[in-house]
């Protein structure tokens, strides 16, 4: 095991490698099949599924479209159920999700990914994509690839790369593809999102082939201040306890770094070559280095964009408090964010790990 440490709020903290024991493989498994959007009509190779399970795509992609509506936003179908999922699926939001790869490109310095993948890869999962807009950016560098994407909302664009393919499915649902079939699995900000986190890593573990490799980049709500000038009763620190009440009641835990359930759940999987890199993520212009303070000017632009969309699910429909006082807490949360003399950072976790070749 190597560590490596560097200074500075944006650098990365420290970088792990780890090696484990091969694990064994876990098989696939039949269930209700996902839904390609749009359809296919010849992507026979890539399911694991008999005609005896196959379902109407008709009535199934219609009722997608089923949208909640909570407090003027649109959320995901009811079909997968209440407390699903905390942010919305309307434009704005998609907006935001755009603003957000941007911003995650400039911290790792324009890169997609850290996962030394090869230039060669044939097949790569993208595990709750959003808007797709990182599967659109890669298969521009991997024209030879196919890329199978999924999301519980089809706010995807129309028209995609042609060797981007959308399904609308359920991450914590047992997966489909057959075992050992992709180079590579990227998951990237599913915090909130998922409720049992070893089962997704030992299903991406599965749907790998071996030598294939994993990457998770989460982020978490818990800001920090190097200096002093975060006070414990501010509105950021209130921020991030209702996220992690929320997280609480509805058993899709926040707490991704400080709680270690994604470092945990990839070594428990059985990967290995474990690569960790944490970052200090600075809020605000602040920072003196020129790199570091139009990294925190995105960031401070980025959580802007859409303050109620990420706040009142948690607020309201779990936690049940009004939306006046949302709105006031808000109000005080974009003061902070913006006074420059409030000198406060977050973490965010990126890891990356290989399966076995002998697995």
């Amino acid at each position: 095991m190597s560590d490596g440490t560097s200074s500075g709020s944006h650098s990365p903290v420290a970088e792990e490698e780890d090696d484990e024991p091969a694990h064994e493989d876990h098989q696939g498994s039949d269930k209700i099949p996902s839904i390609p959007w749009p359809r296919l009509e010849d992507d026979n190779d890539d399911s694991a599924l008999g005609d005896d399970l196959q379902m109407s795509t008709a009535s199934a992609s219609s009722s997608i479209f089923h949208y909640r509506i909570l407090n003027g936003r649109t959320y995901y179908s009811e079909r997968f159920g209440e407390d699903r999922y905390w942010s919305p699926n309307d434009e704005r939001q998609s907006e935001a999700m755009d603003m957000i790869h941007s911003f995650l490109r400039l911290c790792l310095d324009g890169k997609l990914h850290l996962a030394p993948i090869e230039d060669n890869v044939q097949k790569i999962l993208d595990i709750g994509t959003g808007t797709g807009i990182w599967a659109v950016d890669m298969a521009k560098n991997y024209a030879g690839c196919t890329f199978i994407v999924t999301d519980l909302s089809p706010i995807q664009p129309e028209y995609m790369p042609p060797n981007v393919i959308i399904e609308i499915d359920d991450a914590e649902l047992l997966w489909t593809w057959h075992p050992s079939s992709f180079d590579f699995v990227h998951i990237r900000y599913l915090i909130g999102a998922i409720s049992d986190w070893p089962k997704l890593f030992r299903q991406a573990y599965a749907a790998l082939k071996p030598g294939g490799w994993i990457e998770s980049y989460e982020p978490e709500a818990e800001y920090h201040s190097d200096d002093g000038t975060l006070e414990p009763d501010s509105a950021m620190v209130r921020w991030q306890r209702l996220f992690k009440e929320a997280g609480k009641k509805t058993g899709r835990p926040f707490t991704m770094i400080s709680d270690n359930i994604t470092s945990d759940g990839i070594r428990d999987a059985g990967f290995v070559d474990i690569h960790t890199v944490d970052y200090k993520i600075p809020i605000g212009s602040w920072p003196e280095d020129p790199k570091l303070k139009e990294i925190g000017k995105r960031a401070e632009e980025t959580f802007l964009a859409d303050l109620e969309g990420y706040a009142q699910f948690a607020w309201n429909t779990v936690l049940g408090m009004p939306m006046t006082e949302m709105h006031i807490f808000l109000m005080e949360y974009r003061q902070e964010i913006r006074n420059p003399a409030i000198h406060t950072w977050l973490p965010q976790r990126l890891i990356y790990a290989r399966k076995p070749v002998m697995a």
